[in-house]
């Protein structure tokens, strides 16, 4: 017999999942590419939202699908590879780069402008009060929905409501022709901007967030976690795309207030300034630190139950507590320092990732798992070290790289595209052909 949910906890889950999804960054892109892609900004939104909102969706039902998190999403490949890819996955979007990005950009936005003279000091005491709180509401993860879903995003919906309207009711201009490459290719360019929104590296993150809030609640067989988590998934990813396509608005009508934008958050900034005075950065201000915040207590949560998962030995308050200072020292670091650290490292994470989410959804019409997955992956992770390669311009090696240029996606950080594709098709036609002798799974 299926369990069930209540309605209001099947909305607030839906809400728990849309907000930490909705970080600070998943709020500055779309506002710029409404404003590059002008007129074509609906073409472009096509894009963005197939990988910024389509790519995540996927994620929580593959991990849904296998019933657990990343270790089961995973476990084709070799135990000693899961646990290291794991770990660099679960560390990057946790302590070492996305976690501490939550702060800083929540400290840069919202409350820089209220500041006379911000400096390192002020930068400190605002990570301190930011991690404590999200400390707090981490160290009970099947609490989240009651903390982050009934609480905290109702609050953080309300201010997108506002945000997210007035464009519509007051425009301050009109959509422009336009501009770059989103002449040419308004839906492609979208597509990559949606697609280094990095969400596809937080739903594998989430996904066992979200079993283990359903678990708390008494749903415990297969068939309901699955069905509850798709739920989720289509409310958050609903809300990501109504958000998305608001600010994708606004950003096309802001060219006349907003000329030459360094970034989508000035963007956001100057416009609500304009349209609501002093009240309007508060209200920013509000919006970004709430989304960060909601964002920080997802990734760490996640983060500290992988790793909670992996040291029996280690309490889960501990690893929390642990994360929470390591977030705290890079969180005073230069925002562009954290970026220039880690970028080589997401791009290889992030294809990794987004093949295994493929994977994990066709995983039973494979014929051969083991084969597919660890070919396909071991292609992926060899162009995506070429595409870091490519991205440091290393002389000695560019005669090399040289010839790798005439593969579609080169220069769009997408040239594992096509050969892992090729790897993929060619795996399932060999496992089809030359099938196990026995029911078990051998390379």
């Amino acid at each position: 017999m299926k369990q069930k949910l209540s309605l209001q906890n099947i909305v607030g889950m839906g809400f728990m999942v849309f907000a930490m999804f909705l970080g600070a960054g998943n709020l500055i892109f779309p506002p710029m590419v409404g404003q590059l892609a002008g007129q074509d900004m609906w073409y472009a939104a096509v894009g963005f939202l197939l990988t910024g909102v389509g790519l995540p969706l996927l994620g929580i039902v593959a991990i849904a699908r296998v019933g657990g998190g990343f270790n089961e999403i995973s476990g084709e490949m070799p135990r000693p590879l899961i646990i290291a890819l794991g770990s660099c996955i679960y560390l990057i979007i946790g302590p070492l780069y996305a976690v501490p990005r939550t702060a800083l950009v929540s400290f840069e936005v919202g409350i820089t402008p209220f500041l006379a003279e911000p400096g390192k000091l002020s930068q400190l005491l605002f990570s301190l009060i930011f991690f404590a709180i999200s400390w707090y509401l981490s160290i009970r993860p099947g609490k989240l929905l009651e903390s982050v879903g009934e609480l905290i995003t109702p609050a953080l919906i309300a201010l997108l409501v506002i945000l997210g309207l007035s464009p519509i009711f007051s425009p301050l201009g009109v959509p422009g022709q336009a501009m770059g490459t989103y002449t040419e290719a308004p839906v492609i360019k979208g597509f990559l901007e949606g697609y280094m929104t990095m969400d596809a590296l937080a739903a594998l993150m989430f996904g066992i967030v979200i079993i283990t809030n359903l678990k708390s609640h008494g749903i415990e067989d297969k068939s309901s976690l699955f069905h509850y988590s798709f739920i989720t998934g289509i409310i958050a990813a609903v809300g990501l795309a109504l958000v998305y396509l608001s600010l994708f608005y606004l950003g096309a009508t802001s060219r006349e207030v907003v000329p030459d934008p360094d970034n989508g958050g000035q963007i956001l900034t100057i416009y609500a300034e304009t349209l609501f005075g002093t009240t309007g950065i508060a209200l920013l201000a509000a919006v970004v630190t709430l989304a960060c915040l909601t964002t920080a207590i997802g990734c760490i949560t996640a983060a500290s139950e992988y790793f909670d998962e992996m040291f029996k030995r280690v309490s889960y308050r501990t690893i929390v507590t642990i994360i929470s200072i390591i977030c705290i020292f890079f969180a005073n670091m230069e925002l562009n320092e954290i970026i220039d650290l880690f970028i080589p490292v997401l791009l290889i994470l992030y294809p990794i990732s987004i093949t295994l989410i493929f994977l994990g959804l066709i995983r039973d019409w494979l014929p051969r798992p083991v084969l597919t997955y660890r070919a396909t992956l071991a292609v992926i992770f060899t162009f995506s070290i070429i595409d870091v390669l490519r991205i440091k311009d290393y002389a000695v090696l560019q005669p090399v790289l040289q010839p790798l240029r005439v593969i579609p996606g080169y220069e769009v950080h997408m040239v594992w595209f096509l050969p892992s594709l090729v790897v993929l098709f060619m795996t399932i036609l060999l496992g089809l052909f030359f099938r196990p002798a026995s029911n078990c799974q051998t390379p």
